[in-house]
């Protein structure tokens, strides 16, 4: 999923959620992760909750949508 500014956050979610990601950034490197969460609320901007551990508690760290070309789900990507 191509991720813009028209990107809903229920769509990534939906989705995403859960689940082992490849996530490309615009600067082009990927990060293999495990997508907590999705959260708009917060910091008053979108971006993704994750984790390196595949854990269903809450993530170590965040990704706002402005920084992400794109995501798969992880098999996808193989």
């Amino acid at each position: 999923m191509r991720i813009n500014e028209k990107t809903n956050i229920w769509d990534v979610m939906d989705v995403f959620n859960r689940k082992w990601c490849i996530v490309t950034m615009k600067d082009g490197r990927k990060e293999r992760l495990y997508v907590v969460d999705v959260d708009y609320e917060t910091f008053g901007y979108d971006m993704i909750i994750y984790n390196y551990t595949g854990s269903d508690s809450y993530g170590i760290d965040d990704i706002l949508f402005s920084k992400i070309d794109e995501i798969v789900i992880n098999g996808d990507y193989l």
